[in-house]
């Protein structure tokens, strides 16, 4: 793919994930802005924050990492994002994801001009039918190329908004439960192959590929006509928050490099194996990537 040099856009949210007595910055759109900037993939991340201390300790995160963030503002009212996460015996953890929160306000960019080359969103920003919802379907019509990465948390989504977000997409991001959670929303015909699923999904939303994440199966792609599937990188995990983020974050980036579609699957569960052997969804140290990216290039 070729992206011209022009910076693409991360749209969503940024916020706290509140574990009682530690608080981790979080939000997959910021832990791909931070990924990718880290990697030398430029982009402008599109996001808000309240005025709070929160919002200030994620914009001086930013700062610290050298990021962009002209486009991060400020929001006088509602509080910076955040996410209750509890232990649960039965599922690892349980998120309580607060209603009403400085990214569902998210405004229009006033520095980006169209065209867009390409675009990266979640679905939690777009949960509220306001502003962050408007400033996406504007930033839509003028992308180039869209990477759609569905996080369907209850009762955050319903299926006209699924619909709305994954039509026409370029790369549809899910995990083996949401492929699921699609088909059986949508009433698409059942699948017998994992293949099966994807096409399935992508010829019904007009999608041109679906990146499958599957944790410890690994992951798979299939773009109608390709079909690749892959074996996840071995690690020591100390947790697996943000592992699905640090994925896509890889395959954007050996994509932008011009790759072939299995160095891509590798190239993603590489970097999200790296980020399963931390703790928390993003690295504290930039030799985190300084040390991925010389074993990539040594490779080459």
């Amino acid at each position: 793919m070729n992206t011209n040099g022009s910076p693409g856009i991360i749209f969503g949210e940024c916020l706290i994930d509140d574990f009682g007595d530690v608080q981790r910055l979080g939000g997959a759109p910021f832990n791909v802005a931070q990924h990718l900037h880290a990697l030398g993939v430029a982009s402008v991340f599109v996001s808000r924050v309240g005025r709070d201390a929160p919002g200030q300790r994620i914009l001086q995160h930013m700062r610290d990492w050298g990021m962009a963030m002209d486009e991060v503002t400020e929001d006088t009212l509602l509080p910076t994002g955040r996410v209750r996460v509890t232990v649960d015996v039965g599922q690892g953890h349980r998120f309580e994801i607060l209603p009403h929160q400085a990214y569902d306000a998210i405004c229009a960019p006033a520095s980006v001009i169209a065209p867009i080359p390409w675009l990266y969103h979640g679905s939690l920003a777009l949960r509220e039918d306001g502003p962050s919802r408007a400033t996406w379907r504007q930033l839509r019509a003028r992308a180039q190329w869209r990477f759609v990465d569905v996080n369907l948390r209850d009762p955050w989504w319903n299926p006209e908004l699924l619909a709305e977000l994954i039509q026409g997409s370029s790369i549809l991001k899910c995990n083996v439960e949401e492929l699921e959670q699609i088909i059986h929303t949508c009433k698409l015909p059942p699948a017998s192959t994992l293949r099966e699923a994807m096409q399935t999904v992508a010829r019904h939303f007009h999608v041109q590929a679906v990146l499958l994440t599957r944790g410890a199966a690994g992951a798979a792609y299939g773009d109608g006509t390709n079909f690749y599937e892959t074996e996840a990188v071995s690690t020591v995990i100390q947790d697996t928050v943000g592992a699905g983020d640090a994925f896509a974050a890889g395959w954007l980036w050996s994509l932008f490099r011009g790759d072939a579609i299995a160095r891509r699957l590798q190239r993603a569960g590489e970097l999200a194996a790296a980020v399963c052997a931390l703790s928390g969804a993003i690295p504290d140290q930039p030799g985190f990537y300084q040390t991925i990216m010389a074993r990539w290039v040594k490779e080459e």
